[in-house]
């Protein structure tokens, strides 16, 4: 790869502004100056910019709490999103696994790696999701046998759900598919108002951050995710 294409993806600017930084010196690969922006970088070379090591363009997984108030979405016009959240040099380059609705609280996941993108969304994994579901009026046994059985919405069956009962008028349902609206329309069908949704765990993996901040996901993390 070009030492200038290698910076700039690196995020240390465009590929004007690092071809300036190279041909002032303020480049080295391994311990030489190099000040020809077509120079090769290989796989075993170390690259330093001011005599800082540059950590070459590599995947990122981010866990985010969102709050209310907030779009899944990168860019809208409207509304902010929760890419004004993150502060990471990668930020425009992330796509979401799994939006959530703008009244809808919790755990997002972020990445700039495609195909682990499409492994989160597609139907055919089945990666459970937990919703802790506050609502009002009377869950009865036949509504709650309804939401675990599965319901049909018209254009779709839901998949057998996980619920549990956390205390009055809160319960925790976890499902494996992810259609539009699908809680929101699950707790309207048995005849339940949804007064507040929030998104807990992914696969294995509990949110564990604040309202409105984020975390970079290691290997362990990953891992958690695909477990069921």
């Amino acid at each position: 790869m070009r030492l200038d294409r290698f910076l700039s993806n690196a995020k240390l600017g465009t590929r004007s502004e690092v071809k300036k930084y190279i041909n002032k010196g303020k480049v080295k690969v391994n311990d030489k100056i190099i000040k020809k922006s077509s120079h090769k970088v290989k796989n075993e070379d170390e690259v330093f910019f001011k005599e800082e090591k540059v950590t070459p363009y590599h995947d990122v997984y981010i866990m985010l709490n969102k709050p209310e108030n907030y779009v899944s979405a990168t860019v809208d016009k409207l509304h902010p999103t929760v890419i004004d959240l993150i502060d990471h040099p990668y930020k425009n380059d992330l796509s979401i696994a799994g939006r959530l609705d703008i009244d809808t609280t919790g755990f997002i996941l972020l990445s700039n790696d495609g195909h682990f993108i499409h492994e989160i969304i597609s139907p055919e994994n089945k990666i459970f999701k937990r919703y802790i579901v506050k609502y009002s009026g009377e869950l009865t046994k036949e509504k709650l046998n309804q939401l675990k059985d599965g319901i049909d919405l018209g254009d779709f069956i839901t998949l057998p759900a996980k619920v549990e009962i956390i205390d009055e008028n809160t319960i925790q349902i976890d499902i494996r598919e992810g259609k539009f609206h699908q809680i929101k329309r699950m707790i309207s069908h048995v005849g339940l108002a949804l007064d507040k949704l929030e998104r807990v765990k992914i696969g294995s993996l509990f949110l564990d951050v604040e309202m409105g901040k984020w975390r970079l996901l290691d290997k362990k993390d990953i891992k958690k995710i695909f477990e069921s």
